[in-house]
């Protein structure tokens, strides 16, 4: 029964993943109103008649994101029951339905009422975050036949992780908002802004400049992170490796950032800027739960 938790955890989580990589081919496509004005119906049908190509990319991730909240469910459901003594599943299992609800909900007043580029960037945000509650549900999953990983690292280091956490999810916002707010061409060129160091003349740029400014500061700040842990904590592996596959996604990120705009969004380029991110978050996610962990 275990084993088959497992499986199902680790399919749960992939088809989260897609559900992101989904909802930004939405945004990308400029698809959110694909399906008008109507939720959960599209244009009041059950399956809409001669769709558009919005249409079908709207409907298709309505109908995934659907799905996987009943996954996620049943994954919260099946581990808890499982897991009755694990304080950790138990959090998890929250988080994980009532993000993947929230956002949801979110969606469907977007699409229904509306909702300004500022609001429909936390969409992601709160994604971004259910996201990261199932994969480290699966994590504890797996890892409760095995020894818990605790860790011991001086309140200074944990700080400085807790802190960096807090800036990427400001970080995510501002890369959402970028998207919603059609500001991703706002300026040409790269790492200049349409050949300026500090251009911003007007909103679009400000939003723009703001996030590949704040970007910056997060590779900077994962880089120093690294270079720390392997001075002190070389000995920790999990935080040891963790933050070498952080820094390897954040230059990946930057990487796929900076082609986006020399390939004019490419979609392909797009997805892997969203994979990149989606990654780090739980990444992240995932040394902050060994960080709050008590021997």
């Amino acid at each position: 029964m275990t084993r088959l938790l497992k499986l199902y955890s680790v399919l749960t989580s992939l088809g989260m993943l897609l559900v992101l990589l989904m909802g930004a081919i939405v945004t990308t496509t400029g698809s959110g109103e694909g399906c008008g004005n109507s939720w959960p119906l599209c244009y009041g049908e059950v399956l809409p008649s001669q769709p558009e190509l919005e249409t079908i990319i709207e409907y298709s991730h309505r109908i995934v994101s659907a799905t996987l909240g009943l996954m996620v469910t049943i994954l919260a459901v099946w581990a808890w029951l499982t897991f009755r003594k694990s304080k950790e599943v138990k959090i998890l299992s929250f988080l994980s339905v009532f993000f993947i609800l929230f956002q949801g909900l979110l969606g469907a007043a977007a699409v229904v009422w509306g909702q300004s580029s500022f609001v429909l960037a936390l969409h992601f945000g709160f994604s971004l975050i259910s996201f990261a509650s199932v994969v480290l549900l699966a994590v504890v999953i797996f890892e409760s036949s095995k020894q818990r990983i605790v860790l011991n690292l001086d309140r200074g280091f944990k700080w400085n992780v807790y802190l960096l956490f807090i800036y990427l999810y400001t970080l995510v916002y501002t890369g959402a908002l970028v998207r919603h707010t059609k500001a991703s061409l706002a300026c040409s060129g790269w790492p200049l802004c349409n050949g300026e160091f500090l251009p911003p003349t007007n909103e679009l740029e400000l939003i723009h400049y703001t996030h590949r400014f704040l970007a910056g500061l997060f590779f900077l700040w994962i880089l120093l992170s690294f270079i720390q842990i392997h001075k002190y904590y070389k000995h920790l592996k999990p935080i040891y490796i963790s933050f070498i596959i952080l820094l390897i996604l954040v230059s990946l990120q930057v990487t796929s950032g900076a082609l986006m705009i020399f390939t004019q969004l490419n979609l392909f380029i797009g997805l892997m800027h969203g994979l990149f991110i989606s990654i780090l978050f739980a990444t992240l996610s995932y040394v902050i739960m060994l960080l709050l962990r008590k021997s």
